[in-house]
């Protein structure tokens, strides 16, 4: 693997690291803080704030100062925002902290496939953020036991991120600058593409997001499987299975099509979930997830390359950054509707994957193989 990918993919599974991590905190800083649900909640709504927002200032920084700026900012902050989560003293720091954490996780997808894909050939690209892309979602398979292991000490979750940053800081002098950025630098000019984005963006988090809500543990149980929490990691595994093999066939079909059809099947099979049962409904879930993870290092992938190099890292700043507000609308539409009815939640759920998926297939363009200069220049 390119030295350059090595170094990326440390700052990138830690960026995984802190999405995964949050729900273990607000479980056991709840309890020692003694607060209410309520305002536990306001962790994880301060980092989808900081997804929004980090997004868009990071772009915004990488695109006039340099793709390696954009990347010693992102982890910084994540350093930052994980200090004072292992020192907190009460709630509001831990509010403070996933908010500076937001902001450098989302600054860092912002730049990262922007720079692999102006340092890697046309052919490898794919290849490239799928393979940075997979070190993170893998750490879905390390956070919860050693969540569960380190028995409610939750400042080591915060530990770990910080001893990790600041690694991942210190390598990331060592990467020079994307020469593709230098020789294209100028003035920056609007791109409408990133409102598109935003909206595929957008109606494919309010699907993935929406699945990891309570309905989905409720849909689980109404279906015979008691333990939800149980069966629900089984098709969780799902995801990073998607993330694996997307990595591995990402240069192998045009990601036009793949990031349409995977969000378009993933959109349909929601429905069909609704009348299976026994192992079916498993296999299913499974399958899910494994869509919801495929469609990742296709989607990074596709929308780092269909903007130009002036605004590349600020228009996936946008789609990407404020498409993560889809993830915060998603789950409460899904429980709202879910009472209602659940066939009807369900498909409405899907019903945004599914538009997500014709949005691509219809304005989008092809990219495989194509060089950055020759798609947007």
């Amino acid at each position: 693997m390119n030295w350059k990918l090595i170094i990326l993919s440390l700052g990138v599974s830690l960026t995984f690291w802190d999405i995964f991590n949050v729900p273990y905190i607000i479980n056991n800083v709840t309890s020692q803080f003694h607060t209410s649900a309520l305002l536990s909640s306001l962790i994880l709504s301060a980092e989808m704030i900081g997804y929004a927002l980090g997004g868009v200032i990071n772009g915004f920084i990488s695109s006039i100062g340099g793709r390696k700026i954009g990347l010693l900012t992102s982890m910084s902050l994540v350093s930052i925002g994980s200090f004072i989560g292992l020192i907190a003293q009460s709630i509001s720091w831990i509010i403070a902290a996933e908010l500076i954490i937001g902001l450098g996780i989302e600054g860092e997808l912002s730049v990262v496939p922007a720079y692999i894909s102006e340092t890697v050939s046309a052919n490898n690209r794919g290849k490239s953020v799928g393979l940075v892309t997979a070190s993170g979602f893998l750490t879905t398979l390390i956070v919860g036991p050693i969540a569960v292991l380190l028995n409610g000490n939750w400042r080591f979750l915060f530990l770990a991120g910080l001893l990790v940053s600041l690694v991942a800081l210190f390598t990331r002098l060592s990467l020079p600058e994307s020469p593709m950025w230098i020789s294209k630098r100028g003035k920056l000019e609007w791109d409408w593409w990133a409102a598109i984005m935003m909206i595929t963006w957008f109606l494919s988090y309010f699907t993935g997001y929406a699945l990891f809500s309570d309905p989905t543990f409720q849909i689980i149980e109404s279906h015979g499987f008691i333990n939800s929490s149980l069966y629900f990691t089984y098709i969780l595994y799902g995801d990073p299975l998607g993330v694996v093999v997307a990595s591995i066939l990402n240069d192998k079909i045009e990601r036009k099509y793949s990031v349409s059809l995977v969000n378009i099947l993933g959109g349909l099979l929601l429905g069909l979930w609704f009348f299976t049962g026994g192992i079916s409904f498993l296999a299913l879930g499974f399958l899910e997830m494994f869509l919801q993870g495929f469609k990742f290092p296709v989607m990074y992938t596709y929308t780092t390359e269909t903007f130009g190099t002036k605004v590349r890292t600020l228009g996936y700043g946008i789609a990407d950054g404020i498409g993560h507000l889809g993830g915060a609308i998603g789950p409460l539409v899904f429980s709202l509707t879910f009472i209602q009815n659940e066939l009807a939640s369900l498909l409405i759920v899907g019903s945004a994957s599914v538009v997500a998926g014709l949005i691509v297939f219809t304005l989008g363009i092809k990219t495989n193989g194509r060089p950055l200069e020759k798609i947007k220049g």
